[in-house]
């Protein structure tokens, strides 16, 4: 018997789908929203709306911001997202190699997977500083001005890189981004040939980033490690030295290729 108050399109269940639309619509730059801003944006009813995000906001995942009619995402967020932390089973492996690669360079050290078309940043090591580092785990960005990105994207099949694009487009974050596909292709090319990519402040302005894959037994990429530094510290001259280091880091961690997310999520 068809239980028609959870209508269904295949195997999803279509209020499931607007609760992950709602949760979805809180962004980074957009933190905050009200009910009247989140039914426009998914084109829902106000009273739709209203019933997801009190259903939601019971099981801790929105939050009624105190003396506002807006609404943020609730702290259980928070505590899903440790949980999935603990859950990656990459970590233990990459860690001390990062903290090498750090300790030897004295600059920031990235590790990252790709989803859905995006990067995926699974940990950071910074140099040690007497200021506040911000974690950036669980932080996305388009593949296409990141060296990390650019790194994964070289590994990845053409078919696939083309949704992205279809999916993404190529958006100029800074002066120096790529947006045109033909050119994107031709650095892909030299990607492989020299083996590291390369963000010439293509994602930040003054900053630059050396990338290189993690592939998997198919030399699809499924992760990436990357140094980034100021355009005073990683000059030209450092990018084969640091990218060796790198690769030889990759190496190692290409033989837990499977505990990425990418490979898990079936995208490589």
């Amino acid at each position: 018997m068809h239980d028609s108050s959870s209508s269904e399109t295949g195997h999803a269940v279509n209020s499931v789908v607007k609760a992950m639309q709602i949760l979805n619509c809180f962004t980074p730059s957009v933190p905050m929203l009200s009910l009247a801003q989140i039914s426009k944006q998914l084109d829902i009813p106000k009273s739709t709306a209203l019933n997801l995000i009190k259903t939601l906001e019971s099981g801790g995942l929105i939050l009624r911001v105190k003396d506002s009619s807006s609404y943020q995402l609730g702290y259980k967020n928070m505590e899903l997202g440790y949980r999935t932390l603990m859950g990656l089973s990459i970590l233990p492996y990459a860690i001390p190699i990062m903290e090498e690669i750090q300790e030897k360079t004295g600059e920031i050290i990235y590790l990252t997977s790709h989803l859905n078309g995006l990067v995926f940043y699974l940990q950071c090591i910074y140099p040690s500083r007497p200021k506040v580092s911000y974690s950036v785990m669980g932080k996305t960005l388009p593949m296409h001005c990141t060296g990390c990105g650019k790194a994964m994207l070289t590994y990845l099949e053409r078919s696939y890189i083309d949704k992205i694009i279809e999916k993404y487009g190529l958006s100029m974050v800074t002066p120096h981004t790529i947006t045109d596909p033909d050119r994107l292709f031709k650095e892909l090319e030299i990607n492989q040939r020299r083996g590291y990519a390369i963000d010439n402040e293509e994602e930040t302005l003054g900053v630059k980033c050396v990338g290189v894959a993690v592939r998997n037994t198919k030399g699809i990429a499924v992760g990436a490690l990357s140094l980034s530094g100021s355009v005073i510290t990683l000059t030209p001259d450092k990018y084969d030295a640091y990218a060796d280091l790198l690769s030889k880091s990759c190496i190692l961690l290409s033989q837990q290729a499977n505990l990425f997310p990418a490979s898990q999520m079936n995208q490589a």
